[in-house]
This record gives structure tokens, sequence and C-alpha cells, in this order.
């Protein structure tokens, strides 16, 4: 049954999951700053390792910031949020200044850009267990300046990647980042049974 359906449908619904996360990030980042920030989705892609390599060199050279959280579950795996380095001192720079901080500590700095990714990446990854009840359990939180944690897992074992661009605006800061969701072969197997039995339930 689920060859009948396109991959142009799963991909609405993966979408849309996407979609109402960035959605509820965005109204936990409002509170946080008192201030309003705009976030969107306009390239939701899967891809495999080597393409994953590829998008992540022309987006996150050689530094960048990055934001990791494992999970486990009927999906398990890792799914990270990665700007490239000046795209996170503007992201922070803007979320701090309004907060009225004008000159943050790099302590502050690092754990304004960790409860941004724990945000964000929560957002997404509980927009898809309601919406497809595939609740995961998440593992401590990390940062690092590179990808690497994130490559490792993807070679770690066969692995499926969803990768989504993301916009943030917020007042005067317009920054680009990348959510990737690395899930492992039988991880992404239920997504994708979760999607079809979606799509199925509202009339394909």
């Amino acid at each position: 049954m689920s060859q009948e359906i396109s991959l142009e449908a799963r991909m609405d619904i993966l979408a849309e999951c996407v979609n109402i996360g960035l959605g509820r990030a965005a109204e936990a980042l409002n509170r946080m700053c008192e201030s309003h920030v705009a976030l969107s989705a306009p390239e939701i892609r899967v891809m495999n390792r080597p393409t994953l390599t590829a998008a992540a060199a022309g987006r996150c050279p050689a530094v960048c910031e990055g934001v990791f959280l494992p999970f486990v579950g009927p999906m398990m795996g890792m799914t990270a949020l990665a700007f490239a380095y000046g795209d996170a001192a503007k992201l922070v720079t803007g979320l701090t200044a309004a907060m009225g901080i004008d000159e943050p500590s790099e302590d502050m700095r690092e754990d304004t850009l960790r409860e941004v990714g724990n945000v964000i990446l929560v957002g997404v990854l509980g927009a898809m267990g309601t919406m497809l009840g595939l609740h995961v359990t998440y593992q401590p939180l990390s940062t690092a300046k590179s990808l690497e944690p994130l490559l490792a897992v993807a070679d770690a074992c066969q692995t499926v990647t969803l990768y989504v661009r993301a916009h943030f605006v917020l007042e005067r800061f317009q920054v680009t980042g990348d959510i990737m969701v690395v899930l492992a072969q039988e991880g992404f197997d239920a997504l994708t049974a979760a999607i079809d039995g979606k799509i199925l339930e509202m009339g394909g």
C-alpha cells in the first residue's frame, strides 16, 4: 500500500511537522527574549551520508557552531542545529540584546545557543511525535565547533538524514541555520510507515 503513496505526499507531511515544530519554537523564543522571532523552513530534503557531508561542508565550513541532541525510541539517532560561525554570533547577539544584555559573557553566549538549539530541536521532534505518534526520549544535549558528532553517528550504522534549511528573522537580524536529523534505517522506516499511515488516515 505504501508504494501507492508519492514522495511528494510524504514530504508534504514532513514539511507540516517541521513547520508546526518551528512555529512552537518561535513562540518559545519570543517569550524567552520578548522580541518577535520568525522561523521558516524553505528547504526540506532527505539525503544519504555523502550528500549530507557535501551539504554540511557548503553551509558549515571547518568552523561552525553546532548543538547536538541524541534521542532514542521508535526513531533513534541524533539531531543537530548548526550555524556558520558568524550566523551563530549574530543570532546570539540579537537574542541577548532583546533580553537587554548588551555585552554577554562567553558562558552566556554558549548558554543562549544551547537553549535555542534545545527549543528548536525538541520543537521539531516533538511535533513529529505528536502528529505521527513517534515519541522519543531525549539524551543529554551537547555543543561542538564542527559537525563531527553528527557525522560520526551517520558513519556508525546505515542511516538516513532529514535535512532542513531554517531561516531565523528577528528585528535587525536574519540568520540561516541547518537542522539535521540523522536516523538509523529502522527509525527512518518507522517514520515513513507513520507518515503513510497519516496520509491514508487523511484519505490519501
